[in-house]
């Protein structure tokens, strides 16, 4: 039986492209596969069992399978493109550099380096393991040969952890108050547009006479975009009704997934979009714009706009919030679309793929 050994960037609480990688190792462990992740860097608030990449050149085995995550730019595609064993490269996606061009040209320029990397590993990948059928197109279009989609592994049991009670009140404290809640969760960054939520909300406002609050969870990527969206908020005169959360704990997101009245994505640019997940396992209805693999992700369990300004997202936001009969059709849809994407679907097709390398991925799980 051969090792299946992963590398990824960073493996840090919150991360998507880590928690996949952790969920991936769980399940070769369940079919009894001897695994193990390996990291460019080991961070402070690393999460325990991964080690530092270049220890692998001492660790390996020729018959070794590694699979590869890439998101971002990293030494370890360059290491790893060097090496002979067999490569399987998990593709989550790189967000176009022009997103970043005018925030960090030094983001910028990592996206372009990024890229190049997922181009040169296209002839040394035995298999590609795209998390959407979007992503699955552009690996298609860089050379790559056998590609299997896979969809990101989510463990629903990270929102069983509680709740915060601080954020509880201050949800419940809005509702009494007439005031709904409206939810994004994702890094401040450019392609994922939380200047367009902004504007959104205060249309909203303005246009039903209401005073409506956005809560935004995740961390700025940089300084300056970070600055731009205050002052967004204060121009548009809804600086009071944003609320920045970052860094929340595991308690705190599931409050507010749990305790908001909508998900609002204006993303112009996801992979996958894990957050349309989590809010389906929250029972929690969704709103999106229908860009990149936005639709293929919810494939019905959410309403879409075909429009990014701040008049289109303010009506799909009035009648996502206030329509009961479409929240219960799309609670429905929710359901469908969670046992497709289900942790024990993803497996399924996870050992399919994998197992066209390593055999025994066929077999049934090791008993735990």
């Amino acid at each position: 039986m051969r090792r299946i050994l992963q590398f990824v960037p960073s493996l840090v609480p919150g991360d998507a492209t880590g928690m996949h990688a952790m969920m991936i190792g769980k399940a070769l462990e369940a079919k009894g596969i001897e695994t193990k992740i390996y990291v460019e860097e080991v961070k402070k608030n690393q999460i325990a069992g991964a080690t530092r990449f270049t220890s692998y050149a001492k660790d390996h085995r020729h018959d070794d399978i590694v699979i590869y995550h890439l998101a971002a730019p990293s030494a370890i595609a360059d290491f790893l493109s060097s090496r002979n064993e067999t490569i399987v490269v998990v593709y989550h996606n790189i967000t176009p550099a022009h997103f970043f061009e005018k925030w960090d040209q030094v983001a910028a320029t990592g996206q372009i380096w990024a890229r190049a990397q997922l181009s040169r590993l296209a002839p040394r990948a035995s298999l590609a393991l795209p998390v959407s059928k979007y992503n699955q197109e552009e690996l298609i279009e860089l050379g790559y040969g056998r590609s299997e989609v896979v969809p990101i592994l989510l463990d629903p049991s990270i929102f069983a952890s509680g709740s915060d009670s601080n954020v509880d009140q201050a949800l419940h404290e809005n509702r009494q108050r007439g005031r709904a809640n409206f939810l994004f969760v994702g890094r401040l960054v450019p392609n994922k547009a939380q200047h367009n939520l902004i504007a959104a909300l205060s249309a909203y406002n303005k246009m039903y006479s209401e005073d409506a609050v956005l809560h935004l969870v995740g961390r700025p990527f940089s300084k300056e975009y970070f600055k731009m969206l205050k002052n967004v908020a204060r121009e548009l005169g809804v600086n009071e009704n944003v609320n920045f959360a970052m860094g929340v704990s595991a308690e705190e997101l599931s409050s507010y997934y749990k305790g908001s009245d909508a998900l609002v994505c204006l993303s112009e640019h996801e992979g996958f979009c894990v957050p349309l997940l989590e809010a389906m396992y929250n029972d929690l209805p969704i709103a999106a714009y229908d860009s990149s693999a936005i639709a293929e992700t919810l494939e019905g369990a959410g309403i879409l706009t075909k429009r990014n300004d701040p008049v289109t997202s303010a009506v799909a936001m009035r009648r996502i919030s206030t329509d009961e009969e479409l929240r219960r059709y799309l609670r429905h849809q929710m359901s469908n679309r969670l046992e497709q994407l289900s942790l024990q679907a993803s497996r399924q097709k996870l050992y399919k793929a994998l197992a066209i390398l390593e055999p025994s991925l066929a077999e049934a799980e090791v008993a735990s």
